[in-house]
């Protein structure tokens, strides 16, 4: 005896399926709107790091100070990216945004270790997996048709 398991138009129906699509849709756009103002208020304080940085610094920055500012600047851009995903439409689209998300927080743990002997193993291990991401994200770009690669004539 099989056992059928019910379709998604059969267990909701018609009428209740479209008012959940409307509902999540509703959603999906309050939870952009959101993710924009705070990428906004990102930047802004960003831009405002950069330059508090710059002018306090006169144009002399430490190491520790632009690798915070890099790491903050990483951390925007894994917002933006994010926001970019809600638009996408197709599931490899989804796929290769975590990809590129993954690289950019391996990247960024990897930029705020500090180089010591003892972090050698963790350095080593992390610099692999952002190598693993980039392959994968450049191997999805290929599928996608995003990654342009010019014909020799």
């Amino acid at each position: 005896m099989k056992v059928k398991t019910p379709d998604l138009m059969e267990l909701f129906g018609e009428k209740n399926y479209l008012i959940l699509y409307k509902i999540t849709n509703l959603l999906r756009f309050v939870f952009i709107t959101i993710l924009v103002v705070y990428a906004i208020f990102c930047l802004i304080s960003l831009g405002l790091h950069l330059l508090g940085l710059l002018l306090s610094a006169h144009l002399n920055l430490t190491f520790h100070e632009m690798r915070v500012f890099i790491s903050n600047a990483l951390f925007v851009l894994i917002i933006l990216d994010f926001i970019s995903a809600m638009f996408y439409s197709k599931r490899i689209h989804y796929i290769l945004t975590i990809l590129e998300i993954g690289f950019i927080v391996v990247t960024r743990k990897l930029i705020l270790l500090d180089p010591t002997p003892e972090n050698s193993s963790l350095i080593f291990t992390l610099s692999v997996a952002a190598m693993g991401f980039f392959i994968l994200i450049l191997y999805f770009y290929k599928i996608t048709g995003r990654l342009r690669v010019p014909k020799n004539s």
